[in-house]
């Protein structure tokens, strides 16, 4: 009896342990089922597929370009530099002349050369280079005197500049003097050449002629005033003209 109760009891044993996976397997699938379930009710835990999903559309962000603009119009051409005046290099010509004399005659008795003064250009080369002759007229003056001690002023002031260039070697002044008619007459001429002028000072014989106003006369290669002008004159112990 005792060896059939214990055959049967390991029967039921092992039936009850088959019996009992079956159950925890049983047991874990309705688990997982409940948790699926449940994960699809909870709010906030998945996406809800019968909802409608919004897209917001990302922010437009503005590029600035800071690269410098380009220039599609073509560069002009740089215009051509007119290269600055030098008398020295320069032609003997009267606009060059007048241009090399505009605002660069010194000495307070040269007479300026502007449009009112300025009347004539001559020129003429040599073997010995150019000679140049100009020809003004002062316009209004104080006396004989003063008109006289202007003449001399302006070949030595006129000079100055004009034997920078050198192919001048000689300069000349013809003055002209209103007359009571409106006209014009001679009054002073007066001429010296490059190699008496290198062996004086310019500006010295200007600063000197405060007194005595006769220094270009006596340093002239020629010279000639008329006779209305020398019989007026005081002072002036040289001859009426001179010719070397």
């Amino acid at each position: 009896m005792q060896g059939n109760k214990k055959e049967s009891d390991k029967v039921e044993y092992r039936e009850f342990k088959g019996s009992g996976a079956s159950r925890v397997l049983a047991i874990v699938g309705v688990t997982v089922i409940g948790l699926i379930v449940l994960l699809k009710v909870l709010p906030g835990d998945g996406p809800d597929t019968n909802e409608a999903v919004t897209i917001t559309p990302a922010p437009q962000v503005e590029v600035i370009n800071t690269a410098a603009p380009v220039n599609e119009e073509a560069t002009p051409e740089p215009e051509p530099v007119e290269p600055a005046f030098d008398w020295a290099t320069a032609e003997v010509t009267e606009e060059n002349v007048r241009k090399a004399l505009l605002d660069n005659v010194g000495g307070a008795f040269a007479i300026p050369i502007t449009d009112d003064t300025f009347r004539k250009f001559a020129s003429s080369s040599d073997l010995k280079g150019e000679y140049v002759e100009l020809t003004v007229n002062p316009g209004t003056f104080w006396d004989e005197k003063d008109f006289v001690k202007r003449a001399g002023g302006s070949l030595i002031a006129y000079s100055k500049i004009l034997f920078q260039n050198p192919k001048v070697y000689e300069v000349s002044v013809d003055v002209k003097i209103d007359n009571v008619v409106g006209g014009e007459n001679d009054a002073v001429y007066i001429s010296w050449r490059r190699d008496q002028a290198e062996k004086l000072d310019a500006d010295t014989i200007l600063d000197n002629m405060f007194g005595d106003y006769t220094i270009p006369f006596q340093v002239a290669r020629k010279y000639r005033l008329t006779k209305e002008i020398y019989d007026k004159l005081e002072k002036f112990e040289l001859p009426r003209q001179h010719n070397l």
